[in-house]
């Protein structure tokens, strides 16, 4: 937006020393009416932030940072995500909806973030997200913080790791409060309603008081709701687990273009069983079935999602409210507390089928997706000075809790296991069909049972940081900032994926109508990380209960040098220590009913893997469980799985067998036993800049700067995959190296404000989210490629002096993006592909134009245009799906007065289907799409 201004409304009590560039003083002239201008130039306002953890002019700092102002998040009803990255080019987000999306800046991205089921398997965010001074960015998927009663969002692209420490490669994200005001008692109600074409209503409400107690103590208090129709409609499917991918023959085309491989053929496919030894394979009939031909004696069952069928069915409501007290202790110290709630509760879900075909948004859902997402987060800030040095320290402690119902029909698209769960055992293991005690049996191949698949989620989150800066005297040729950081995160996440029709299968002759879990009765499992001993739900086949934590400590600091009245140099360095660590379990309930106790069996005993005591427990059968010690040699390995499970050894190549073990997963055991504890990392990044004032108003500057992100452990770790793969026990941490030149420019007299900058970004081992199945049914994370990143960006804003109260403004992002080397063996990724959800192209523009009508009111309009290019939703080629470009378009107008103002608005002008996002995890194109146009008035009274 071209309205660039500091100010929130009435009173707001900002503090900032100016830098030597700009002694200027602060003019809101931006928004004048056409009768204000008539006699006074027209020149841009100040905007102040805190890019470099002191208050100065955006304009007199050598960082490319933009400013979404209190009026310009107003004018375009930014209230999350979504809304930002709409109006911010370079800044892009991929995820499924509220609650469940990842900020991406300049193109620095790799994977399709859809941890919904598995938080504590995401990898860190490369964009550090803020609420003014505390860091709030979490594994998997950020907290949804709401955009209410804000003074603006900074976004400060490039690495910014020195001062805003790990997460912060790519850039960094803030919002910054409105604080409590000693001016004077004041407030704001807001309410907005609107209506989505073909879709449901919309309504807002949020009110805010400040309110002085006494000159040295205000209080300040936002309280919001804000419920979002939906405009998805859950339409009319019926699905069998005919397309599961164990059914698929090498060579058959994903919808994404990218052909199943011979080494992912289907386990009951013609390609697999034929690739099988005379030993292994049944010589009599070498190929099961085709399930593809009508005359397959396996009988589909069809999922019919009648039952929940909907139109407009993803509604989401936003409720909660931020309190924050102000104490001035003193001329020298100061207190800050604040305290923030909210509950953020979704139905349906936010992502769509592109190939229905359908006139509104639509997908196939066959069980129900719920969301409650909700947070309470309390900050403190101590400010003042030390002699000559300003100090502060600021801490912060946040719980979150999130329990969500998930519908999980797709894995079946990519699920090569599934059939052992909701298919006779007769498909399953179609080798007793042709062989059994020396004769064929030519029974019936069996049936296939409804795919209606779903997960259970709960998580808890708590997380606490601690930071202590100090900073020397501003206005000084030496300048200086030093400061120790330290934050701990622990996230436990439950997930129990559950398959109904597990009831309802024929389990082998001698348990005829029986399935796995009804053939006895499911005996208890002991306690863990969330869970109490007992037995799982009754349609629970696999749970993850894991514990994550994340420690970090850091001493970081920044020198600034005036050289000369115009040359000025920084210097800074970060040292960080990481550690992140994994406990629990990936358990099933596949022997369980048929063996007392706990048996981890076909899952990882996470805390086993990862206690670093140099023993382990093998999981990989039901009865069979040696525990093996560190320096135990192949030969001694296999003498011991010879002795106690010759049928897994001798039967190793034949995998719908599930407990067949082959002497490279002996090997990987092996190897396992010497996982490591925890993943840790340390080191030092630095960051330099070199600022040229050319003159007045004109600033010059080049930086070098580097970024890191935290690694982790894999739950899966040691996982064997195709040619040689095995997924890796510990994620490294990845490294940005940015090398940057940018310009500051207020010209023509102060009315046009030209800021830029062209940058190159080297990433080295560029971490990436896998979802494989033929390698292990879970998520995980490699670092798998290296990659660079070239790219000019720049924003414009012209205020016209013939046409007082006319303000123009710009912005456009031109990136290019490639993988330059790959680092894991398989063939997901290819060198020359460009990095994920990293459009080559992105333009914003908008116009505004005040003026004064008869009455003494104000009034505008305004027009705002913004276009993306398409990009990808991956680097791994089996997920990578096309994210297409899109143009949207908006208008407004409105009237206001000293106490009041109303406008109406339409978003989305031309109702263009835009992608803001898309995934391909399970084989099928899911899109996020933006809402569909919106027509809405808002109304704001103040008093």
């Amino acid at each position: 937006m071209a309205r660039i201004t500091e100010s929130s409304g009435k009173g707001d009590h900002v503090k900032f020393q100016r830098s030597k560039i700009n002694q200027a003083v602060v003019a809101a002239l931006v928004s004048m009416t056409a009768n204000q201008a008539g006699a006074e130039q027209v020149v841009m306002e100040e905007v102040v932030v805190t890019a470099t953890k002191r208050a100065e002019s955006a304009q007199d700092i050598p960082v490319t940072v933009d400013a979404l102002t209190s009026e310009s998040l107003e004018d375009f009803g930014i209230t999350n995500f979504e809304d930002y990255l709409i109006q911010l080019p370079g800044v892009t987000a991929g995820g499924s909806g509220p609650g469940q999306n990842t900020i991406y800046i300049r193109g620095i991205a790799s994977t399709t973030p859809n941890l919904t089921t598995a938080g504590v398997a995401g990898i860190a965010p490369n964009v550090a997200f803020y609420l003014d001074e505390q860091p709030l960015g979490q594994p998997g998927r950020n907290l949804d913080v709401y955009a209410a009663d804000l003074s603006r969002i900074e976004v400060l692209k490039g690495p910014q790791g020195t001062l805003f420490g790990a997460s912060s490669q790519a850039g960094t994200v803030r919002l910054i409060t409105n604080k409590p005001d000693f001016s004077g008692s004041y407030g704001r109600l807001s309410v907005e309603g609107s209506n989505t074409k073909k879709g449901e209503g919309s309504n807002k409400f949020e009110a805010m008081y400040n309110l002085p107690i006494s000159d040295t103590f205000a209080v300040r208090a936002v309280v919001y709701r804000d419920d979002q129709g939906g405009w998805v409609d859950n339409v009319p499917g019926t699905l069998t687990l005919q397309e599961s991918a164990r059914f698929r023959d090498a060579g058959y085309v994903r919808t994404n273009g990218v052909p199943v491989s011979a080494s992912r053929a289907g386990l009951n496919s013609a390609t697999y069983i034929n690739s099988l030894p005379e030993e292994v394979a049944y010589t009599s009939a070498r190929i099961p079935f085709d399930p593809f031909d009508p005359n397959s004696q396996v009988d589909f069952r069809a999922a019919n999602n009648e039952a929940l069928v909907e139109s407009d069915f993803n509604d989401a409501l936003y409720t909660g409210g931020r309190i924050s007290l102000r104490a001035e202790i003193n001329e020298d110290w100061s207190l800050l507390l604040g305290a923030m709630t909210q509950e953020l509760e979704t139905d349906g879900t936010f992502t769509a089928d592109p190939t229905l075909g359908t006139d509104s948004p639509s997908v196939q859902r066959y069980s129900p997706d719920q969301l409650e997402d909700s947070f309470d987060n309390f900050n403190w800030t101590v400010e003042g000075r030390i002699g000559e040095l300003e100090a502060i320290y600021t801490g912060a402690y946040t719980e979150r809790e999130s329990d969500q119902i998930v519908d999980y029909t797709d894995y079946m698209f990519v699920g090569q296991y599934l059939p052992y769960y909701i298919c006779d055992a007769s498909v399953s293991y179609p080798e007793y069909n042709y062989y059994q005690e020396g004769a064929p049996t030519n029974q019936s191949f069996g049936t296939c049972y409804e795919p209606n698949l779903y997960a259970l989620s709960y998580s808890e989150t708590k997380v606490q940081t601690h930071e202590l800066r100090i900073s020397g005297d501003l206005t000084q040729d030496l300048r200086f900032t030093a400061g120790a950081f330290y934050s701990d995160l622990e996230l436990e996440e439950r997930v129990d994926f559950s398959y109904p029709s597990i009831h309802k299968i024929n389990f082998f002759d001698f348990y005829p109508g029986q399935s796995i879990q009804d053939a006895l009765p499911n005996n208890p499992f002991p306690g863990s990380v969330i869970t109490e001993e007992g037995p799982y739900p009754r349609d629970t086949v696999f749970r993850n209960d894991v514990r994550r934590t994340d420690k970090q400590y850091a001493f970081f600091g920044e020198v600034s040098y005036d050289f000369t009245d115009k040359l000025s140099g920084t210097f800074g360095a970060r040292y960080y220590d990481v550690e992140v660590d994994l406990e629990g379990g990936a358990n099933a309930t596949f022997c369980n009913p048929f063996f007392a106790g706990d048996q981890d069996a076909f899952g990882t005993n996470i805390t086993d893997l990862y206690d670093g005591d140099g023993s382990l427990t093998f999981v990989g059968d039901c009865s069979f469980r040696p525990t093996l010690e560190s320096g135990t040699t192949f030969e001694e390995a296999l003498a011991i799985w010879q002795e106690g499970d010759a049928y897994s050894v001798g039967r190793g190549q034949y995998v719908t067998a599930p407990a067949a073990v082959s002497e490279a997963e002996i090997r990987a055991f092996l190897r396992a036993i010497d996982a490591p504890d925890v993943a840790s990392a340390s080191g030092t990044i630095v960051k330099l800049t070199m600022s040229y004032e050319l003159s007045d108003d004109v600033l010059l500057y080049a930086t070098y700067s580097e970024g890191y992100r935290p690694g982790l452990l894999n739950r899966p770790g040691g996982a064997q995959g195709p040619n040689g793969y095995e997924v890796p026990f510990e994620l490294e941490t990845d490294d940005v190296t940015n090398y940057e030149l940018g310009w500051k420019a207020d010209l023509a007299d102060g009315t046009l404000r030209i800021n830029g900058s062209a940058f190159f970004a080297e990433i080295d081992r560029l971490q990436t989210t896998i979802f494989d199945p033929n390698i292990v049914n879970l998520f995980f994370s490699d670092n798998a490629a290296n990659a660079e990143v070239k790219g000019i960006e720049s924003t414009m804003t012209w205020l016209a002096p013939s046409l007082p109260g006319l303000a123009i403004g710009a912005s456009f992002s031109l990136l290019d993006t490639e993988i330059t080397e790959k680092l894991i063996p398989t063939n997901d990724v290819r060198v020359g592909d460009s990095l994920a959800f990293a459009p080559e192209l992105q333009l914003n523009a908008n116009a505004r134009y005040d003026w004064s009508l008869a009455n003494g009111w104000g009034a505008h309009v305004m027009y705002n245009i913004a276009y993306s290019d398409e990009s990808y939703s991956d680097i791994i080629i089996i997920n990578r799906d096309r994210v297409q470009g899109w143009t949207m378009m908006g208008v407004s107008a409105g009237v206001s007065t000293d106490d009041w103002d109303a406008t109406i608005y339409v978003d989305n002008l031309t109702d263009k289907r835009a992608e803001l996002t898309r995934n391909y995890v399970n084989d099928r194109p899911r899109v996020t799409y933006a809402r569909p146009m919106t027509m809405g008035v808002r109304l704001n009274y103040k008093f």
